[in-house]
């Protein structure tokens, strides 16, 4: 008998290749074939179906469990043919020809083909003499329909008999899929899709496609485009579910035909029942292939249709998950009637974010890098232009804002109550008990259960109206109305009533909690009221809601609030991780958009160079004039919080020498300047930024004439969104961040896409990786009696992979002792030790000495765990890598914490001792499944703790949980989570990487989230003093890692104690006053976690917002809910300790918060309802029985 294997790396055709090795089987030839994803013992398998056969076909890539040994086994088998770019790069191409004929056979992929392939192969090793019949000539392309007995291959002649079946004119929806489902006979869910979109009479195309031929589509006459093109008109929508791995994405496919294109998932691992379980939705592997490579084409929506149920050995069929087709089939026809419909007719909504936890009232229209009040007028007045009708819609994002506070159409929150809103005039609907149950019936009795044990029966206590109203209990839905376009603020995802404190904070208590009965109401009022909604700006709640990460089933709550809805949401080019969130979870279709631009932050003016000047004049002074200049200084360093009211001579002395210093830092910074306005193209002035900060600090070349002609092209942003409320495509472009130089991202106003995961952490960010650990060591060793930290903590942010190419992932290999491994395409696919005689660090004296492999503790958010769970597992593997070398523990300090632990954990924990072992080396943590968000910023902004006990409870149970391979979650329970508070107590310096060059402390929150949470919980649990440190690699050309005191430093002197900046923001009236109040709020953030802020800093900011009188009347009459923030949030300082405050200071603060009391009072009037007000009322989790930790300290 002769033997032959055919190995390949996608799904083999089981049902063509059983019939063809039959036929063989008479011949005496016995054919196994396998896909490299079968779940065997690959090295048995290799030795005996590889290395022991007549030939062997081998094409098998590296993702493989069985790679090294197929390879291994190949080098042995008297004939193997190498196919496929790894396996020949391993193998060697000698017998290419073979390979070309073989190649023939299998595409045309008959059950004769199938068998004449063996014999070809057979015939190339010499094992029979005559070659078999050429292939049969292949139908490479064509529609298939169960009901007809062969495929068409002439458009013409299909559409003439489904005219048989359905309506002549009906829309068409072309269904793409792969050719080898056809082949195989494998069209259950195809078939199913047909049936779905027949009963909903639109005409299915469903289109078969080999994917070689795939190869160059988008290109000039393609047939599969010619194909579509022929459907003219009638075709409306694309649903692609086809793999389409060897398509060009540069070619563009999509554009052309100027329909939405929905991407079909199928899960492969799993059969129905096993995908509704997994909280993943699906695995990494299919989410590159049906999700990451899907989107560089501009597909959107991505929906599941199929699972997989399997067989013995290789049979794999697709099962159809019919709730899903009929969901698809929804949204199909929502996006047909958004291209139908009569812009006249059409109704839209204009979603503004307004995050409640910053102080609801004082952040309408929030939005990274937008302008969304001014953009949302911008939008209405374009529509008005292209036939929507906008009624009157205001002049400008001021008069929109007017209108929104004075008829508080906002949700209710410390100042707002729903009688107000309601009184007020701004309430769009009341909706009763009998509608919204109409609705809530039709949910999946596990939700209902859900909602109503986590808010109580309808109506729950969010957005109530008051009895007075009459007509019995009925939520009340907020917002303006523009002729047919709404503008609303998105309703509370997690809190509900008039306060905010620990125990209306509900998602706190649990990240998971479904929405409340009110947020599920606005969107059922919403899918039965408008055409189409548009969420303005990055990051809604919307695509945070509990659910699978990617693959959402109808019991996720995204998909829930939304049902068929189709959404268009403007993101900032740059905040790609968000972006993938909002396309993949929140079902948007997404327009990149541009950022504030930035500028060097001695360009706003101010007084630095007269400092600098009078430093210098101070320096050679004496007597009186240095006297003069010196009390001059100290005026000014006091103003900028590095002194205070009366310092020692030696103290003064000290902070005038510093100062020149200090200055050169500052002026090495960039600030973002004003926020972009949605389709607003940039001036010359702004456009000259755009193009400084794509040269960066180092100059890099630019194409200045082809930047600014796509900075010109940024009216496209408007015209984008305009297409998508069409029912048009929205063209696919590269996202990314002008300082790394991505300039291809411009122009905006295409549907942004990622970076090739698989190359993360790239080359030059492995450099700069290794470069910044480096500097990391040498800051500690500066000021430390220890020569190295023996455990580091790190912040994983998304930006790290879509902005930076890795390079915090990079630091933390080059921490522990590792380095990337590469294929030859550059790809990454593990990691090796570095040797520990090549482990040195060298110091700025030049000398050399050698560093130890250290401990390294990685937090992640939830978007990191979304997205890049490539990169969870990477960092796992070299954990593992590490724990499993035999050095030294004064060489290998991971090891030694590992072996330590161990002991530890095989006394206390009855466990088998590979459990012991992943428990001890868990260094990934994050949130759990379906939640997102930290639980330190929800805390602190609900002032719900007491200590640091509190806080470090709140860190370990909501940041706990551990990842491993794949991104896959860990087991553990308590157990885990206390493996977590043991790594945060022993963590001895932390490091958080500087997003962008405009960032700074200040600026986010995620520091806090990071560094600041894990100070606090050390401190909560017993631990020692956790040093903190800021990487910038950005600034200069060897980047810098300073501490995070200096940081603070520079951010104060930057922004809020800068009064350059404060003019400057000034100008941007409410959304600046609500600028100066986030960095207010961070600011006690970095004080309640780090014990960072100096008495002199809470005192210098202060007197520039609340003492200096211009200022504080400003930001009464601009936003006084940012200066009741601003006010509340210094009171808080000083009455938990943080800030030994003066008498005249707190005088003058209680003096500023009855002025926004009064001030309120005078607006308000007499309304119904109870409200918190400016009150900070102090509930922990011991106070409040609906909030349980695990993990507890004491």
């Amino acid at each position: 008998m002769i033997r032959v294997t055919f190995l390949f790396s996608h799904p083999v055709l089981d049902r063509v290749w059983d019939r063809a090795a039959a036929r063989l089987a008479v011949r005496g030839i016995a054919v196994r074939v396998l896909s490299q994803s079968a779940a065997i013992d690959w090295t048995a398998f290799a030795e005996e179906s590889v290395a022991l056969v007549d030939a062997a076909w081998v094409e098998v890539t590296r993702a493989s469990a069985g790679f090294g040994a197929v390879i291994a086994a190949a080098q042995r088998c008297p004939f193997a043919v190498a196919a496929g770019l790894e396996s020949r790069a391993a193998l060697g191409d000698a017998r290419a020809a073979c390979r070309t004929t073989v190649s023939s056979y299998l595409r045309a992929g008959t059950e004769a083909d199938l068998e004449n392939a063996v014999l070809a192969l057979l015939q190339g090793a010499g094992r029979i003499d005559q070659m078999p019949p050429p292939p049969t000539e292949p139908l490479l392309l064509g529609v298939h329909h169960p009901a007809a007995f062969q495929p068409w291959d002439d458009s013409a002649a299909y559409l003439d008999w489904a005219a048989s079946r359905l309506a002549a004119e009906a829309p068409a929806v072309a269904i793409l899929f792969d050719r080898n489902a056809w082949l195989n006979d494998d069209l259950a869910a195809i078939d199913a899709l047909i049936d779905g979109l027949e009963e909903a009479g639109l005409v299915p195309v469903a289109l078969f496609c080999a994917s070689d031929l795939a190869r160059g589509w988008g290109l000039p006459d393609h047939p599969l485009s010619l194909w579509l093109e022929a459907l003219g008109p009638r075709l409306a929508v694309i649903w692609n579910a086809a793999g389409l791995h060897g398509a060009d994405i540069e070619s563009d496919p999509f554009t052309r035909h100027a329909v939405p294109v929905i991407q079909l998932l199928r899960d492969w691992s799993h059969d129905e029942e096993g995908w509704r379980a997994d909280e993943r939705g699906l695995n990494p592997v299919s989410v590159i292939f049906g999700l990451t490579r899907p989107e560089m084409m501009g597909t959107t929506d991505p929906t599941l249709f199929a699972c997989t149920w399997r067989g013995d050995g290789e049979i794999r069929r697709a099962v159809p998950v019919a709730d899903q087709i009929a969901r698809l089939v929804g949204r199909t026809r929502a996006l047909i009637r958004l291209r139908q419909k009569d812009k006249s007719d059409k109704s839209v909504a204009i979603l503004l974010h307004n995050p409640p936890c910053k102080g609801m009232e004082a952040t309408i229209g929030s939005a990274p890098g937008l302008d969304a009040l001014d953009s949302t007028v911008r939008l209405l007045h374009r529509l008005g232009d292209e036939g929507y009708d906008v009624g009157t819609p205001p002049a400008d994002g001021a008069a929109l804002l007017d209108l929104i506070r004075d008829r508080r159409a906002v949700q209710e929150f410390r100042w707002t109550t729903t009688g107000e809103i309601i009184a007020r005039g701004g309430a769009l609907a009341l909706i009763d008990e009998a509608s919204y149950r109409a609705d809530f019936a039709s949910l999946p009795e596990p939700v209902q259960t859900a909602i109503d044990a986590a808010w109580g029966a309808f109506p729950g206590q969010a957005m109530v109206a008051p009895a007075s109203v009459g007509g019995g209990p009925a939520l009340v839905i907020s917002g303006l109305r523009f002729g047919n376009i709404l503008v609303m603020t998105e309703p509370k995802r997690g809190c509900h009533r008039a306060r905010c404190d620990g125990e209306v904070c509900r998602i706190l208590h649990d990240p998971q909690i479904p929405p409340p009965h009110h947020w599920l109401a606005t969107f059922w009022f919403l899918r039965r009221t408008i055409d189409a909604v548009v969420v303005m700006g990055s990051e809604s709640p919307l695509e945070y809601l509990p659910g699978k990460r990617t693959a959402l089933s109808e019991s996720c709550y995204p998909v829930l609030s939304l049902g068929d809805l189709p959404v268009i949401q403007p993101s900032l080019i740059s905040a790609m991780g968000e972006t993938m969130m909002a396309r993949r979870r929140g079902r948007a279709v997404t327009i990149g958009h541009l950022g504030a631009p930035v500028a060097r932050a001695d360009s706003l003016g101010g007084d630095w160079d007269e400092l600098e000047e009078i430093t210098r004049q101070y320096r050679g002074a004496e007597g009186a004039r240095r006297g003069e200049l010196a009390a001059r200084l100290s005026l000014a360093l006091r103003a900028m919080g590095l002194i205070g009211d009366a310092p020692a001579a030696a103290e003064l002395e000290t902070a005038i020498e510093s100062l020149p210093r200090r200055l050169r830092s500052l002026r090495a910074r960039t600030l973002a300047l004003d926020p972009h306005v949605l389709g607003r193209v940039p001036d010359e002035s702004n456009t000259g930024l755009y193009v400084a900060e794509a040269r960066g600090t180092s100059g890099r070349p630019v194409d200045e004439d082809r930047l600014r002609a796509a900075l010109a092209e940024t009216g496209g942003e408007l015209d984008a969104v305009l297409a998508a409320l069409s029912g048009r495509f929205v063209t696919p472009g590269p996202g990314g961040h002008l300082s790394r130089g991505r300039v291809e991202c411009l122009p905006t106003g295409r549907n942004p896409f990622g970076v090739d995961l698989r190359r993360i952490p790239t080359e030059a960010a492995w450099a700069v990786g290794a470069r910044m650990g480096e500097k990391l060591l040498r800051a500690w060793s500066a000021d430390s009696d220890e020569p190295f930290p023996r455990t580091v903590g790190l912040s994983l942010w998304s930006s790290d992979a879509f902005q930076a190419d890795g390079e915090t992932t990079a630091q933390a290999l080059w921490l522990l002792g590792c380095r990337p491994c590469r294929d030859a395409n550059g790809r990454v696919e593990g990691v090796e030790p570095i040797p520990l005689a090549d482990l040195v660090i060298v110091d700025p004296d030049g000398s050399v000495r050698p560093r130890p492999r250290l401990d390294v503790v990685v937090q992640i958010s939830g978007v990191v765990r979304d997205t890049l769970p490539g990169l969870c597992g990477l960092i796992d593997r070299a954990v593992a890598l590490v724990a499993a070398l035999d050095e030294p523990p004064d060489r290998n300090l991971l090891r030694a914490h590992v072996e330590d632990r161990l002991a530890v954990l095989g006394k206390t924990m009855n466990a088998e001792r590979s459990v012991l072992r992943r428990l001890a080396q868990a260094r990934v943590f994050g949130p759990a499944e379906g939640g997102y968000g930290g639980a330190m910023g929800l805390a602190l902004d609900a002032s719900a703790w007491d200590s640091d006990a509190d806080l470090a409870e709140i860190v370990v149970n909501r940041a706990g949980q551990a990842y491993g391979a794949g991104g896959i979650a860990l087991a553990g329970g308590e157990a885990m989570l206390g493996e977590y508070a043991e790594a945060l107590r022993r963590t001895d310096l932390w490091c958080q990487r500087q997003g962008s060059p405009e960032a700074d402390l200040l600026s986010s929150s995620c520091g806090i989230e990071g560094g600041g949470a894990a100070a606090a919980a050390q401190r909560g649990l017993g631990g020692g003093r956790m040093r903190l440190f800021w990487s910038d690699s950005q600034t200069g050309p060897e980047g810098e890692v300073r501490s995070l005191a200096e940081e603070l430093t520079q951010s104060l002197a930057l922004t809020l104690l800068n009064p350059a900046w404060l003019a400057r923001t000034r100008t941007q009236g409410y959304g600046g006053a609500q600028a100066m109040s986030d960095r207010v709020n961070r600011l006690f953030g970095w004080s309640a976690t780090a014990h960072a802020v100096s008495r002199a800093q809470f005192d210098a900011v202060h007197d520039r917002l609340v003492g200096d009188s211009a200022t504080r009347d400003w930001l009464l009459q601009t936003n006084p809910h940012a200066l009741d923030e601003i006010v509340r949030r210094l009171l808080e300082a000083q009455a938990r300790g943080l800030w030994q405050i003066d008498a005249a200071r707190l005088s003058a603060l209680q003096a500023a918060m009855l002025a926004v009391e009064g001030d309120q009072e005078e607006r308000r009037g007499t309304v119904e309802g109870e409200f918190q007000g400016g009150a900070v009322t102090i509930l922990t989790e011991s106070a409040v029985k609906e909030w349980t930790h695990v993990f507890r300290v004491r």
